[in-house]
């Protein structure tokens, strides 16, 4: 029997998802900056928000693998955050477990009622099909998450620019503020 090296790496709390099928791509202040309360003309639009890492060997009902890395950053006070979507298939759940850092993940349901859990290092989250979602970090330090779907589930973005969360988080002078 012949036995081979792995051709996939995930240092779940210091590294990222490396290998021959792993994308990656980043969120900079330019590409999101209209998901913000407000304009902040003092992020450079290059400054990176956050970087999303993907395992996909393709084919069908594959099962994917991720990793998102939100950086500690605030835009006049908002806590720095991702996009936020539901899956185009409503059916389909989604799990995150938290990698590093302190945060929350919205829940948003199509009648706009939301809640939130917090998510840090060991935390475990399964996520309904029926829930939009959204990450924020609100913490000092990277928040890293985790994730593992169907790509069945498909990806609903424009759901939440026409209908968006209606909470908003904020840090000010070291607390939490939900508005």
């Amino acid at each position: 029997m012949k036995i081979i090296e792995p051709k996939y790496m995930h240092d779940f709390y210091e590294g990222v998802i490396q290998g021959e099928n792993v994308q990656h791509y980043t969120k900079r202040y330019g590409d999101i900056h209209s998901i913000y309360q407000a304009y902040d003309d003092t992020l450079s639009l290059d400054t990176v928000m956050y970087a999303v890492y993907t395992l996909n060997e393709g084919g069908s009902n594959t099962l994917l693998w991720g990793l998102t890395v939100l950086y500690p950053i605030t835009v006049n006070g908002e806590c720095n955050m991702t996009r936020g979507h539901f899956h185009q298939d409503r059916r389909e759940p989604e799990i995150y477990f938290g990698c590093g850092g302190d945060g929350l993940l919205l829940y948003l349901d199509s009648e706009g009622n939301m809640f939130a859990e917090r998510i840090y290092k060991g935390s475990l989250h399964y996520i309904h099909g029926s829930y939009a979602h959204r990450l924020v970090n609100t913490g000092e330090d990277k928040l890293k998450v985790g994730a593992c779907w169907r790509e069945a589930a498909g990806h609903d973005y424009k759901s939440i620019e026409e209908k968006p969360f209606s909470y908003r988080i904020f840090k000010e002078d070291g607390e939490i503020i939900i508005k």
